[in-house]
């Protein structure tokens, strides 16, 4: 915890040095609700998505963004991974006494990602406040939900960046495995074609605490069972996420420099 301290006030520092053009990205975060606004419009003409309300999809908005932009905080290392492995940088994160995964993650905080948090925080509390739920302990549930979602978009970043283990650039990978699904969950998963939804259930699993536990809570299911996805996404893919982890740096072979 003391390493983990120490790196992140350095990152901290450095991405604070220039701090109007912190604010200016943080407010930049904030005002980029693209994604919200496009399901606005499309609700303001059709009303629903295959029977869900606005405010119940921006619960699920909420929950989606929280947890990508707290992982982007502090994990921004992850997201441009591969410029250590090409570079040969990697080796002297090996040789270091301490943890290569949390170095690579503390090498960068992206403080504007917190315009990220605030934007999906505003719209989970209006979305909060106008749904109505078959059980009032959603709200102290809810911020487990977070808590997964932070979770399972780390998990999700670990992997997607140990990929440059073996394929050297994962660019492309990255968008497509973690930028356009978690855009997905942002949505029903009844509205998907059934293999899409399962990938996003048990392979990519950001319906697991985006989708399911909201299903219990607004009434559309009395499956007690999806309460507990979030728990078994979290389980399942902590060990899968060290193995992927550990096999890459095995693989690694520096540059030869």
């Amino acid at each position: 915890m003391r390493l983990f301290l120490t790196l992140f006030k350095a990152s901290f520092r450095s991405e604070a040095q220039y701090r109007f053009d912190f604010f200016v990205n943080l407010l930049g975060n904030i005002a980029i609700v693209g994604d919200f606004l496009i399901t606005v419009f499309i609700l303001i003409r059709f009303k629903n998505i295959n029977g869900w309300l606005l405010h119940e999809i921006a619960l699920m908005y909420a929950i989606t963004e929280f947890g990508f932009g707290v992982y982007r905080f502090f994990g921004d290392g992850f997201n441009n991974f591969e410029l250590l492995v090409l570079s040969g940088k990697f080796d002297t994160l090996l040789i270091r006494p301490a943890s290569a995964l949390v170095q690579v993650m503390l090498q960068k905080t992206d403080l504007k990602r917190l315009g990220l948090v605030a934007q999906a925080l505003v719209v989970g509390i209006w979305g909060l406040q106008r749904c109505s739920f078959v059980d009032n302990s959603f709200y102290f549930y809810l911020p487990f939900l977070l808590l997964a979602s932070v979770i399972i978009n780390t998990q999700i970043g670990i992997i997607l960046a140990a990929v440059a283990f073996w394929t050297g650039k994962n660019e492309d990978i990255v968008i497509l495995g973690h930028y356009s699904t978690r855009t997905a969950a942002q949505y029903p998963a009844s509205i998907y074609n059934k293999l899409f939804s399962n990938i996003l259930t048990f392979i990519i699993p950001f319906f697991s605490v985006s989708y399911y536990p909201l299903v219990y809570y607004t009434g559309r299911s009395e499956d007690i069972l999806y309460l507990f996805a979030p728990l078994l996404a979290v389980a399942a893919m902590t060990p899968i996420t060290y193995f992927i982890w550990s096999s890459g740096i095995k693989r690694y072979s520096s540059t030869g420099t």
